[in-house]
């Protein structure tokens, strides 16, 4: 499979890592106190496939699948991965392909985007039931960012868009966020960790 990007082994806290990006991440939660497990788990499928995510996030019980940009996750059918990953466990899975992303302005208008492409993620929401339906179907939601909550300051992701009160589509690690706040992408812990990751190896 050709390639625009190679990905470089790298050691980060004992743990190797299949690329650079990856262990940047890594140092990203860790700044941000977040807990995170490196390939813990291989899911088979019942196709027949394997499927090993790159991160579980217990904080906020989320699989995270890390792709440089959008192509490479169209190469290497990560969003199908990710949404059986989802069907398979019930749970949330975040595919990031656009390396370090977040909002620039607090109204989350202006993006700045460090990878390719406009969509740099989608998260994978397991809905059992939803909409009148007896059987489970995977929401799929484009664009987040990692913040924090402005009440107690705890890290969580929220969408740049804002869709209706069904799809709000916020995680957050704290019980006192509520619907009428909105996570603060522009948080000084945040800015600092992107920094920190960005830095590390420089």
């Amino acid at each position: 499979m050709a390639r625009d990007i190679e990905a470089i082994q790298t050691m980060y806290k004992g743990v190797r890592f299949r690329s650079k990006l990856e262990a940047q991440w890594a140092v990203f939660w860790d700044e941000l106190g977040v807990k995170w497990e490196y390939e813990p788990l291989t899911f088979k499928f019942p196709d027949g496939n394997q499927y090993t995510p790159d991160f579980w996030i217990s904080d906020l019980a989320l699989w995270v699948e890390i792709k440089p940009n959008a192509k490479i996750a169209r190469e290497e059918k990560a969003e199908l991965k990710c949404l059986q990953l989802a069907g398979e466990t019930g749970d949330l899975v975040y595919l990031d392909q656009g390396g370090f992303a977040w909002p620039i302005s607090d109204d989350a208008k202006d993006i700045l985007v460090l990878g390719y492409g406009w969509t740099y993620s989608v998260l994978f929401l397991a809905c059992t039931g939803s909409l009148g339906q007896e059987d489970s179907i995977i929401y799929d939601s484009e664009n987040h960012y990692w913040a924090t909550c402005r009440e107690c300051g705890k890290i969580g992701i929220s969408s740049t868009i804002m869709s209706s009160s069904l799809f709000r589509n916020d995680i957050f690690s704290c019980e006192c966020y509520t619907r009428h706040h909105f996570l603060h992408s522009n948080s000084e812990i945040v800015m600092k960790a992107y920094d920190k990751a960005l830095r590390y190896w420089s």
